[in-house]
């Protein structure tokens, strides 16, 4: 009986002892779940906050805008030199449009498809430097239509001013020039000849009229030939090289921009003429303003390309911010070997 009474108690004591364990053991992990919970619930909310953080970036990034930059030629020395110039503008608004780049490669057909691509692929703006006045004109105005802002540098297009634009007046470019050749005596009594650019080209047209109406104000000088060099180098040379045979008494060549003079300059020393014939320009490009510097071009006509990117930019932001901005025309001046330091 004794005995039987010890084991009870000692049954009754281990029980307690366990009831007592794990009440201990409960205690301590409820002590850590409140913890654990608040953890837990600090990396839910965390996670519930990084889509929306997500979104918030996708919805800026929805907000940057699609603009276009058209250039006419990258085998236009100038022309590309304003793109370039636009391009490195544009990295300053990186937060606010991305910018695509094209060549319309001097084809007006080209820059009409391009336009209507950009058009029809929802392109917020659309800058370009238009190969000829009139051809993109319908194009430009359907994109206007639709809302796209169509900004033209370097010229403008026979729009009725739908368009905005940055342009210089080329007949100043080609007359300021010109008036050099004639003061300087060049023009006395000499055979003169003009390279010209593409056909209907708005500022080839009114340089080459320019040079045309000082010629022929000019008494005892004589336009014997006018020729399309198309802006080419190439193909200035191999029209002045005829030209040396056609006209060997042949004293100036006044070419409507500076790559076409260049090659004029290389025709003339290939037939050891240096000295013999002078040669004016437009445009002031790096290599222009060099033969002005070398003797080599007798003067040329400074457009600022970094202005016609820059003014091109500004009324691009203003379009973007305000749907507002005014056209614009930018200065030409003369160069010659006295001042062609100052625009260097």
């Amino acid at each position: 009986m004794k005995k039987k009474l010890l084991s009870m108690l000692l049954a009754g004591t281990m029980v307690l002892a366990l009831a007592a364990c794990g009440s201990q053991g409960a205690d301590e992990g409820s002590a850590e779940a409140p913890a654990q919970q608040e953890e837990a619930a600090e990396e839910n909310e965390n996670a519930a906050e990084a889509p929306a953080e997500t979104e918030a970036e996708a919805e800026t990034s929805g907000d940057v805008k699609k603009v276009a930059f058209i250039c006419k030629s990258y085998s236009d020395t100038f022309c590309l030199a304003v793109n370039d110039e636009f391009k490195k503008a544009a990295e300053e608004y990186s937060d606010k449009f991305t910018v695509d780049f094209f060549d319309s490669a001097n084809e007006a057909s080209t820059q009409n498809d391009q336009i209507e691509t950009c058009t029809a692929s929802g392109y917020d703006a659309i800058v370009f430097q238009q190969v000829d006045a009139e051809a993109p004109v319908e194009v430009v105005k359907a994109a206007l239509d639709k809302g796209i802002y169509v900004i033209v540098t370097t010229g403008h297009i026979e729009d009725d001013g739908a368009s905005w634009f940055v342009d210089a007046d080329p007949y100043q470019q080609g007359q300021v020039v010109v008036d050099y050749a004639v003061e300087k005596g060049f023009c006395d009594d000499a055979k003169v000849a003009i390279l010209s650019g593409p056909i209907g080209n708005f500022h080839s047209d009114n340089r080459v009229q320019a040079y045309k109406d000082a010629i022929e104000k000019k008494e005892g000088a004589e336009l014997v030939a006018t020729e399309v060099g198309n802006w080419s180098k190439d193909e200035a040379l191999t029209i002045a090289q005829n030209w040396l045979v056609a006209y060997p008494d042949l004293k100036v060549i006044l070419a409507a921009n500076d790559d076409m003079g260049l090659g004029a300059i290389e025709a003339i020393e290939m037939a050891g003429k240096e000295g013999q014939i002078k040669v004016f320009a437009v445009d002031g490009t790096e290599a222009g303003l060099e033969g002005v510097t070398d003797g080599r071009l007798e003067a040329t006509v400074k457009q600022d390309a970094k202005g016609y990117a820059v003014e091109a930019m500004n009324i691009l932001v203003q379009l973007l911010d305000t749907g507002k901005a005014e056209s614009m025309n930018i200065d030409s001046a003369l160069v010659t070997k006295d001042n062609v330091e100052e625009f260097k």
